[in-house]
């Protein structure tokens, strides 16, 4: 008879404790069962999102980084244009293969510069990275004329460095 009850207390044992963690939570989780379940249910969705939001700052630091080394690629040739160890035509030529591809790149100069071609409004970009970088950096002292004078021999129009 001892066994017997033994193995009924244990077979009581589990859904006994099932039953006293359902009481728990409907009298202590905020919102009672029903909220409860709500949040198991709306588990899914939030999982999806929170994918989605891991997938989309992935692809973000992916076209951060991009856009820093795309930086310092310039940097570097605006550093030689400016000590004289390169032309606008050959720092413009390099700008304009690296905006290749960048749609919003090529966007932004086709909008913001003025020219009659891509390779004029594409130097024009170039000279206002030098007008900003001339304004902060020493640079010698003939690098204004001798942009202005580079750039008119390309466009045949002037532009203004100062």
């Amino acid at each position: 008879m001892s066994r017997i009850l033994f193995r009924f207390r244990r077979t009581l044992a589990v859904p006994a404790a099932f039953g006293a963690t359902l009481a728990l939570a409907t009298l202590t989780y905020p919102g009672g069962v029903a909220a409860a379940y709500g949040d198991l249910k709306d588990y899914d969705t939030h999982r999806e999102q929170w994918e989605s939001t891991r997938a989309t700052n992935s692809q973000l630091d992916v076209n951060l980084m991009n856009l820093m080394d795309r930086l310092a690629l310039k940097e570097q040739w605006l550093d030689e244009l400016i000590s004289g160890r390169a032309t606008l035509k050959v720092t413009t030529r390099r700008f304009v293969e690296l905006n290749r591809s960048s749609e919003t790149a090529k966007e932004m100069i086709s909008h913001q510069f003025a020219g009659a071609t891509d390779e004029e409004k594409a130097a024009r970009n170039v000279i206002a990275f030098v007008k900003a970088r001339l304004n902060t950096a020493s640079a010698p002292s003939n690098t204004p004329q001798r942009l202005q004078n580079e750039f008119r021999e390309m466009f045949g129009a002037t532009v203004n460095l100062d």
